[in-house]
C-alpha cells in the first residue's frame, strides 16, 4: 500500500531536521573549537635541577630518601667537614700571624721615626754647637796679634770649630740612615687581605658541606649511600621544584591567533579527568624544529619528491598551574588543555598591564 502524501512530507521534513541539525551541531563544535582551542598533546612539567656538591668529599648522611617531599632550606646530605675545617684552622692561624705582622711593623715604623726624630736634634744641637764655635774663633783671632791672647787659645777654639763640624756632618748622615730606614706597612697589610680572603674562603667551603634545599621540591633518581665520594658538580640526584607547576600543551599552529599570554586555560590530568586545573598562559613557544631540515658541508639537503599532505606543526604553550593538587602532579603525566577565547585572554592581558 503506498504511502499517503502527508506522510512521505513529514519523513522528508524529519530528514532534513536530521541533516540541519547534524550541521548545527558541526557548526557549534567547530565554534566552540575556534573560541576554546584544546589539545590532548599536553604533559605535566616543572623545574628541575641536578643536585650536587660545591666541594668535594666523602658522603657521611643523606637527610632524605628516595621520592621524600622537602622544604626550602632543608638538609639533603652532608659532605665530611673535618678536612673542611682543619683548612680553615689553618687560615684563621695565618690571619693571625699576619695580623702580628702588621702590628710589629707598626711598632717598628713608630721607633724607625722616634730614632728620626732624635737625629734631627742632633743636627741641630750641632749646628748649634757648630755656630757657637765660630763665633769664638771669630772674636779670637783679631785679639791674637795684638797679644790679648795666646796662640793656644786659637789653636783650641780652631779644634772646637772642627770638632762641631765633624759632629753636624754625622748627625746629617745618622738623620738620612734613620730617614731611609723607615719602612711602610703596605707589604704586611697585603698579606693580610690575602690571608684574610683565604679564610673566608675556606669559611665558605665548610659551610658547603651541608646541602641544603634551594626550593620546596621532591627528590627524585637517588641511588647513592652514606660513604660515596662525590666530586664538585657531581649529581647526586634530582629535585623537582614543586613551587612552579605548568602544563606544555603542543597546539596547532592554526590555533596560535587565539591564544595570548594570560589566556585562562582548563587543565584535566589524565590520572584523573574528572579533576579540574585551572592555569594560565604564561608564554607562547616561538620555535621548533624540522624534522626535514638538513645541512650538509654547509648546503642544506632538499628532496626530491614533495609531500602534498601538509600537516599543521605544533608549538607548546606553556601555561601556569593554580594551586595543582600535589597527588596529581608528575613530571610527564598527560593532560588535556582546553583555552578560553582569544577575546578573553586577550583582555586579561590588557588588564594586567
Amino acid at each position: 500500500m503506498a504511502a499517503s502524501p502527508a506522510r512521505r512530507f513529514a519523513a522528508k521534513a524529519i530528514g532534513w531536521a536530521i541533516v540541519a541539525g547534524g550541521l548545527f551541531a558541526g557548526y557549534v563544535v567547530l565554534d566552540d573549537m575556534d573560541r576554546r582551542p584544546r589539545t590532548d598533546a599536553a604533559e605535566i612539567e616543572a623545574p628541575v635541577i641536578h643536585v650536587s656538591s660545591n666541594v668535594p668529599g666523602r658522603i657521611i648522611a643523606f637527610k632524605v630518601d628516595n621520592n621524600a617531599a622537602v622544604k626550602r632550606g632543608d638538609v639533603l646530605f652532608e659532605i665530611d667537614p673535618e678536612p673542611f675545617q682543619l683548612r680553615l684552622d689553618q687560615a684563621r692561624a695565618e690571619v693571625r700571624a699576619a695580623e702580628s705582622e702588621v702590628a710589629q711593623g707598626g711598632r717598628n715604623i713608630a721607633t724607625q721615626k722616634t730614632n728620626a726624630e732624635i737625629a734631627e736634634e742632633q743636627i741641630r744641637r750641632a749646628r748649634a754647637n757648630l755656630a757657637l764655635a765660630e763665633q769664638t774663633l771669630g772674636r779670637l783671632e783679631p785679639l791674637l796679634p795684638r797679644g790679648f791672647v795666646s796662640a793656644q787659645q786659637v789653636d783650641q777654639a780652631r779644634t772646637a770649630r772642627r770638632d762641631a763640624d765633624v759632629s753636624l756632618q754625622q748627625a746629617l748622615q745618622q738623620s738620612k740612615a734613620a730617614t731611609q730606614i723607615i719602612g711602610t706597612l703596605e707589604t704586611r697589610q697585603a698579606q693580610l687581605a690575602t690571608a684574610t680572603a683565604v679564610a673566608a674562603i675556606a669559611e665558605r667551603d665548610l659551610r658547603n658541606t651541608v646541602i641544603r634545599a634551594p626550593f620546596d621540591g621532591k627528590v627524585v633518581g637517588l641511588t647513592r649511600s652514606a660513604g660515596e665520594y662525590v666530586l664538585t658538580g657531581q649529581a647526586v640526584f634530582t629535585l623537582i621544584n614543586t613551587e612552579h607547576w605548568e602544563a606544555v600543551a603542543n597546539f596547532r599552529e592554526t590555533d596560535l591567533g587565539n591564544i595570548r599570554p594570560g589566556t585562562e586555560a582548563e587543565v584535566f590530568v589524565m590520572a584523573d579527568r574528572k579533576r579540574l586545573i585551572r592555569g594560565t598562559v604564561r608564554a607562547i613557544g616561538w620555535g621548533v624544529r624540522s624534522d626535514e631540515a638538513i645541512t650538509l658541508l654547509g648546503l642544506p639537503v632538499i628532496s626530491r619528491s614533495l609531500n602534498w599532505v601538509r600537516v599543521a606543526r605544533r608549538y607548546p604553550v606553556y601555561i601556569h598551574l593554580h594551586e595543582p593538587p600535589d597527588a596529581l602532579m608528575r613530571i610527564g603525566a598527560s593532560a588535556v588543555v582546553i583555552l578560553t577565547s582569544g577575546q578573553a585572554g586577550h583582555g586579561s592581558e590588557a588588564s594586567r598591564h
